[in-house]
């Protein structure tokens, strides 16, 4: 999706109506916090994003993909970063950044739709939950928070908020298209609303009123703080533009708590190496140029950017040059209060079962410490997977 500044101000404009003129800005909000979800669409090979470079094994099972010492981002004694994460390197050596090793669920599932609905919903690989993770406790948040919205999804899925109705919205209800990622599983259907939620509604309502929608779009040609992302030069691609929407949300002032983005196409199962760098460089560029734009708009400290995918890949390459689907991945932790470094630890990579990473911290505990961490949500649905490794 290309969007120039015409089209972000057509955007902006609607999204101030939102916010009950006058509009507000964000520290002009008590206790308001921000979350923002990177879905790693396809599933991300996490041995080649943080990698065990001192076991020698690695390099046995990966003998064609595996990423050279030389080039490899050391972290500490054990692990380092692909080298097209430059920027992730700098944010984990400012204790911005934490890596949460080994994320997995038990019972593993390796459909892509059916373990990305698990991992959405909050399930245990035998079942999942009929509603998104974060909408149970979004009600909740909202009944203390002044919000305009719940969540946002700016990609081509909004299943992560399954269940949710006055609140939520897509792309098209703000004058967008989705950015179009990649189609998880094309057998089974996936709801795709995109003009839904409450906010929709507000913004029919209002368009009578052409005046106001004016003085709204004069006050955001005005504002200076417009983050345009997309562009050759940076390299940030699909998942830049969902970013800089984002931020552009925040600048005018619109106060909803999640926003989901997406990266596709991580289902690297041939000729990896270049589709991965690539893809590693877009995440990686997309989350620095995020990351500066939230520290200029005074919020890091009120934010969290959290990674996530259905599964890891197979520790040994298959004969494509590429790997298959797996278990067990690392998934980052991105925010002015994190507290960083390295939770969790590798396998033995000489000793896995079917090749495969063994998860040892259950995912559920991500979404625990964002709860209660970050939302102050102190009784949540994940309260039983709270891991004091994580705060």
């Amino acid at each position: 999706m290309k969007v120039n500044r015409r089209n972000f101000l057509s955007l902006s404009g609607y999204t101030v109506l939102f916010s009950q003129f006058p509009s507000y800005s964000w520290s002009q909000i008590n206790n308001n916090k921000i979350l923002i979800l990177i879905e790693l669409q396809g599933a991300n090979d996490g041995l080649n994003t943080v990698i065990p470079y001192n076991q020698d094994f690695y390099y046995n099972l990966r003998p064609t993909i595996g990423i050279q010492k030389g080039k490899i981002l050391t972290i500490d004694n054990e692990n380092g970063l692909h080298y097209s994460l430059k920027n992730l390197a700098n944010l984990f050596e400012k204790g911005e950044l934490k890596i949460v090793q080994n994320l997995g669920y038990p019972h593993p599932v390796l459909s892509h739709f059916r373990s990305i609905d698990i991992w959405e919903t909050g399930g245990d690989g035998k079942s999942q939950n009929r509603n998104g993770w974060l909408v149970k406790s979004l009600e909740k948040y909202a009944k203390k928070i002044r919000l305009d919205a719940k969540a946002i999804f700016l990609d081509n899925s909004n299943s992560i908020f399954r269940g949710g109705h006055d609140g939520y919205l897509g792309p098209n209800a703000l004058g967008l298209e989705p950015e179009e990622i990649e189609v998880r599983d094309t057998v089974v259907p996936v709801d795709d609303r995109k003009n839904f939620g409450l906010l929709n509604d507000l913004i029919k309502k209002r368009q009578s009123s052409n005046q106001s929608l004016n003085k709204f779009v004069h006050k955001l040609k005005k504002n200076k703080k417009v983050f345009e992302f997309s562009g050759l030069r940076n390299k940030g691609g699909q998942l830049a533009v969902q970013l800089s929407n984002v931020c552009n949300m925040i600048s005018a002032g619109i106060n909803i708590p999640v926003f989901k983005t997406a990266l596709g196409s991580f289902d690297t199962h041939n000729n990896q190496e270049i589709t991965h760098r690539r893809l590693l460089q877009n995440l990686d560029v997309s989350i620095s140029l995020t990351v500066n734009a939230l520290k200029k708009l005074g919020v890091w400290d009120d934010t969290i950017i959290m990674t996530y995918s259905e599964f890891g890949r197979r520790a040994r390459e298959n004969g494509s040059r590429g790997t298959d689907h797996g278990m067990a991945a690392p998934h980052f932790l991105i925010g002015g209060s994190i507290n960083g470094g390295i939770t969790g630890e590798y396998d033995d990579l000489s000793k896995l079962w079917n090749n495969n990473i063994n998860f040892k911290i259950d995912y559920r505990s991500l979404y625990e410490f964002i709860l209660r961490q970050h939302f102050n949500i102190k009784s949540n649905p994940f309260s039983k997977f709270q891991n004091k490794l994580l705060i």
